[in-house]
Order: C-alpha cells, then structure tokens, then sequence
C-alpha cells in the first residue's frame, strides 16, 4: 500500500496560511493592498489586541459583484492576472490569489462589500476554512473586512504571537510603509479609541513624511528628481543630520510597491561615502517607476523581495540620482541664536562672575609678625593673579625700613607658605615629626633664624616636604600601625598620576606627564569618559537620583515599533536619569535628564539611546544599561581637542587616579600611554 496521500484542502490551506500569513501585520498588509488594487482614495484600518483578536479594514474603492463574494475566498482566485504571460508584467499589489483563502482558513472572516450602482451590497461570514452565511445587505460602496481570533484553529502559530503592543507597531510600521508609497491615498489606523497615524492623501509625499516621522524631519529633506530613459526616480533624501544608526528609516518602492533591496540600499549609502560618518546611515524614501517587465516581483508569498533585469544599471542610476540631489542642496544648516535668548545671560551693572568659584582655604596665624610687617588671611586662589606667590599670608611692604626687616618679612613669607603646603599633606599622616633628626639638620637654609631681627616667639619650620617623601614615609606607616589606625594606604607610586609632574597638553587633547624616566600620555576624552562611566554605574547600581530636570522639555517623535521599546524599558531609562511620559501621536516629552548630561542636547542623546535600544532586539554580549550607560558617558565627558587649564588637569587626573578600571574607556580604548626614556633613545639612536 502506497503512503503519500492528497491532503485535503482545509490542510492545504492551513500550510499556505503559514507563509502568507506569518502575523496580523500580514493579514493588514494583504487586505490594504486589495483596498489599493480597489482604486480606494481612503483606507481605515482599527485593530484591538495588537490586530490578534479583532482586525477591521474599511475602503470606498470598487467594491464586489454578488457573483464574486463567494470565490473571492478560493484559493488562486483573483481578478489582477488571467494567464502565465501577466506575471511578467505585473502592475497590480496583489496577484497570487492566496490571501484570502489563507486567512479565512486561520481566523473568523466578516465581509461586506457593495459595487458602484448596485442598490444592495452582499455579507459573507467565514470561519476556519468553513462558509458560514451569505446573504444580501444594506452597506456603503466599498468593501469591509472584520478578522477576529486570528490563529484560533492553529495553536502552534498562535503560541509565538508576541505581546499585543509589539504586533500593534509591526501594524503601524506596515500601514507607514504603504503610506508612504501612496501619498494620494488617505490612510487612517487606530487601536481602539488611540489614533496611530493618519496621512491627509494630498498626493505629496512630504505631508505623508510628515504625519509619519513628525516635523523636525522635514527641515532635513532634499528633494530627488532624475529620470533616464529605462528609470525615473523620485522622492527626497535626508541630510546628514537625519541619518540614523540603522535602516529602520530607509523606503524603497519600485512602481509604488514596498520592497526591500540591499543593492539599492548600498547604492545609496555610496552617494554619502563623504559627507557621512561611519556606522551612520541616511533616510530616504525613493520611488522608482520602471518597465514591470524589468523586474520580478514573484519571488515570495510577501512580494517584498525583487529581482532587477538590470541591477548594475539600476545601481548607477539611484548613484547619479541621488549624488546629484546632494550637490544640488546646502548641507550647512546655519544656527542662530535669537536676540531675546541673547540678552538672558547679560550682566548689567557688574561684571561677570567666574564660571566657577573655589571654596575659601583660611588659615589662623598664630606667630606674631615683627613690627612693620603685615600679616593677612590667605584669600582663595581662584584667578590667574592670585599665585601662591602672591597670595601668601604675609605681604611684604613694597619698601622696608632696613635689610633687617627685609630678611624677617622673607623669613615669615616664605615658612606661612611652606606651613600651608605642609598641612594639606600632613592631615591624613600623622605624626610626621622625628626626634631623632635634630632642627637644624631638618630645617632648610633659608628658615634658619637669624641673630638678630627675629621675635622670641617664632618657631622654625621643622620639616620640609622632599623630606617626608623620601625619608620618614616607611617609618612613618610603621610607626602609625601604634599611633593612629586611620592612616591610608599610600598609593603606589607608579599608578600615582597626581605625583607625577605635569608638562602640558599635546593637540588639546592628550594630557604629558613625567614619571621618573617616562613620558605618561593620557587622553582625556577616554580618561573623563571612564569617570564619568564608573561614577554613574555606581549610582544606577545604588539606584540614587541623577536626574536633572529640563526648563524646556524635549519632544520626540518615533516610529511605533521603536516607541514600543522605549516603553518597554521606561523604568530602566529612569533608572539612569530620564524622565519622560507618552505625548501623543508616537511622540514622548523628556523633562529630564542625568545630571552629568548638562549642555548636551537631549534630543540628540535620546536618539542615539532609541537607536541601541532597538538594535538590541538582535543578540547582544552587552547588558542594554551598560551600553546606555556607555553612551551618556562619551556624549558627557570632555571632548578632544579642548584646552584644559591647569586646575582642570589636576581635577581629571585625582577623578582618574580614583577610579576602578582606569587603564580603559568604557569601549575599551586606551586612557593612559607611556613611554620610556629608553624607548625615545632607542628612535632617537642613542641607543643601538
């Protein structure tokens, strides 16, 4: 006995469903593109539970004759191609006469319908394959689809629908993509009582742009006008500033039809080879109107996959065609700051404060001065003119009564100033003094007191600063395991950068150091970078508040499937330090953000996060956090090329010494290169 069998035609069309019907995307795509073969100048499309449970797709086109109601739902059955010879230039949406055979078998089908001069329309109700009803009834000129429980007859499909709000914005995606093709068409999608998009069918593409990606993507376009004798495309481009981190933004119609092509996507991409940075890539929405006979459009169920007669041709033409539109436009956008914003931070009547103001050392000075010296309080030194030269406790009198004085004042001046550098170092270690060293063995030359001239009851400085450093340290963390059990553990010396000798800044942007016999490079992008990196880690880890909020909040406007994940990952974001809330129209507000993020633009940042987000639906060795968290920080940490002042250095350089993983940027990138003095002798030949 044989064992292949027919199988029936229930099962068959179960098998076929598989492939046109992947989800309630595909069942939206299909029955709108038969709203457009329709002739239909409006679409309304209203879905509930993500298009799972109840789908509804209402056109004014042509509608149907009584006669055809019933075999519309054969498989194979259709009114765009009657012999094998169409298929080779076809210029309809549909064709293959599979969509409605596949959804009827899987859901519970609804449809009424109504053709021009017909005085009654017709109501059929299919379910699971099976024909229910029909029946005439009273309907407007068009045609109405009600899908309900899509995939109740097919539990293992049904098992990997995803969440209702993700298939919801697989559905808007769609609908934006078509949109976009047919700009003379209204089309009109809502979940529920929420509007999702809707597109005015003024027959510009520009307005169809603008209801889908907002306002702010419009100042960014450049119009696409090029025609050849086998092509003509049209459409705009975006500027560099539009350019996004994947393709999600990048549509593609050949005569109306949305297509994926990776030829024409690269093609594209080559026009921006100069102008666009690397791992960026641009928007566009092209139309490219061809000979149908040029192109292949029966390669998939889905009809989203072409093949092109003449690829390389093709390929040079979208090259000139959109080369030529980027020549033809500015790419500058001038940025201007209004006059009324200008006036905010005028200061009338004084001058302007420092951006920052050091907090005030003073010291007591308990040795009285000899006559004729006057004796101050140390101001804070943050000016240039306030040096530790001239800023000293002790100010000389610019002419002395006699060289007496002269040395007393020197005397004064010079160990108040030795005093003050003393103390800071000396707070954390004590004791510091040695009874085994005598005064005048410790005391440097010039402190010495003098035979005559000097008050009874000035005391000489006992120890300098070479001296703790190289000799009384080791005795000191010896002796101070009896004396104090809260003295620090002294940083090694090689991986003190604070001990090292500050040379200058090489290109604005790598900070020299000397450390004994090397040179120590340390690039302070990457070394702010990871500071900032550890610092807010720390805080997202100990969940404390960074954020700051904004006095003019930002909004953004998204693509459904991106707002979707943003959602998603809302408490996480807060986390960080973003607030933000849902704005209408896929738009959110941001009114706030981490502290660390001051002067950034909030709108840039938030994109560029949207962007890994998104791409982090693919699989990923990095936590999402860590790679948000990645980002703020290069976007917050001091650029290249930026001239540090001295004090800034020394700040950057006790953040880093502080930090975990110093060696490193969060990418991974050096923060710190040396060089020895015996690997400059050897470029310089001194050694062989």
């Amino acid at each position: 006995m044989g064992h292949i069998i027919v199988l029936d035609e229930n099962t068959s069309n179960k098998i076929a469903a598989g492939e046109v019907v992947e989800k309630p995307a595909s069942v939206v795509k299909e029955l709108v593109e038969n709203s457009i073969d329709a002739g239909a100048a409006s679409i309304s499309v209203d879905i509930k539970n993500g298009g799972i449970s109840y789908i509804k797709v209402t056109d004014n086109g042509s509608g149907m004759d009584e006669d055809d109601v019933e075999i519309a739902f054969e498989r194979h059955a259709t009114s765009k191609i009657k012999r094998a010879e169409d298929l080779d230039s076809i210029s309809t949406m549909g064709f293959r006469g599979e969509a409605l055979a596949s959804i009827a078998a899987v859901s519970s089908v609804e449809l009424q319908t109504r053709a021009a001069g017909n005085t009654y329309g017709m109501y059929v109700h299919i379910s699971g394959g099976t024909l229910r009803e029909v029946r005439q009834t009273g309907c407007p000129v068009g045609t109405t689809f009600i899908i309900r429980d899509l995939f109740y007859n097919t539990p293992a499909r049904y098992k990997f629908l995803k969440k209702d709000s993700t298939e919801a914005g697989y559905i808007s995606d769609t609908i934006s993509r078509i949109a976009l093709g047919n700009p003379g068409i209204s089309f009109k999608l809502t979940s529920g009582k929420a509007l999702l998009l809707h597109t005015p069918g003024n027959n510009d593409v520009k307005s169809a742009i603008y209801s889908i990606y907002g306002k702010e993507i419009i100042k960014e376009l450049i119009e696409v006008g090029y025609q050849d004798e086998k092509y003509k495309i049209t459409g705009y481009i975006g500027k560099p500033e539009a350019a996004r981190a994947n393709r999600n933004y990048q549509s593609l119609y050949i005569n109306r039809r949305y297509v994926k092509s990776k030829m024409v996507s690269y093609a594209v991409e080559q026009a921006y080879t100069s102008i666009l940075m690397k791992n960026k890539f641009p928007f566009f929405v092209l139309n490219i109107e061809l000979n149908p006979l040029l192109v292949d459009a029966n390669v998939s169920p889905a009809k989203t996959e072409v093949r092109f007669a003449e690829e390389s041709y093709l390929s040079r033409a979208i090259y000139m065609a959109v080369s030529k539109a980027l020549s033809s436009d500015t790419l500058f956008n001038p940025v201007t700051v209004p006059t009324k914003d200008r006036e905010i931070f005028k200061f009338k009547g004084a001058d302007p404060k420092p951006d920052y103001v050091q907090e005030e050392l003073r010291y007591n000075i308990e040795q009285k001065a000899p006559e004729g010296i006057q004796v101050q309080e140390s101001k804070s030194l943050n000016t240039e003119q306030d040096s530790p030269a001239n800023s000293t406790s002790a100010r000389i009198p610019e002419q002395p009564a006699d060289k007496k004085d002269i040395t007393a004042a020197l005397n004064i001046s010079t160990r108040i100033s030795e005093e003050q550098e003393i103390r800071s170092f000396t707070e954390a270690l004590k004791p510091l003094a040695r009874t085994d060293i005598s005064s005048r063995d410790r005391v440097p030359a010039h402190l010495l007191p003098q035979e005559q001239g000097v008050p009874d009851n000035y005391i000489p400085v006992v120890v300098d600063i070479p001296a703790i450093r190289e000799e009384t340290i080791p005795e000191i963390q010896n002796a101070g395991q009896t004396a104090s059990e809260e003295i620090p553990k002294k940083k090694s010396p090689e991986l003190d950068l604070t001990a090292m000798k500050y040379i200058g800044q090489a290109f604005s942007t790598y900070i020299i150091l000397q450390n004994g016999e090397e040179l120590v490079l340390v690039d302070q992008h990457a070394a702010h970078e990871r500071i900032i990196y550890e610092k807010l880690k720390i805080k997202y880890e100990e969940q404390v508040n960074t954020t700051q909020l904004l006095l003019e909040p930002a909004v953004i406007q998204f693509q459904p499937l991106e707002l979707n994940e943003i959602r998603g990952r809302q408490e996480m974001l807060s986390k960080i330090g973003f607030v933000f809330e849902d704005f209408g129209n896929n738009s959110i507000i941001i009114r706030g953000i981490p502290y660390l993020l001051e002067g950034c633009s909030p709108k840039d940042v938030f994109l560029e996060l949207a962007d890994k987000i998104f791409s982090s639906l693919k699989p990923v060795a990095t936590p999402l956090a860590d790679e948000i968290i990645h980002t703020i920080a290069c976007k917050a940490a001091i650029k290249a090329n930026r001239k540090l002042n001295d004090s800034e250095v020394t700040r950057l350089l006790e953040e880093l010494a502080s930090a975990g993983s110093r060696y490193t940027c969060p990418h991974g990138r050096p923060t710190v290169i040396r060089l020895t003095k015996y690997e400059i002798e050897k470029m310089f030949k001194r050694i062989v």
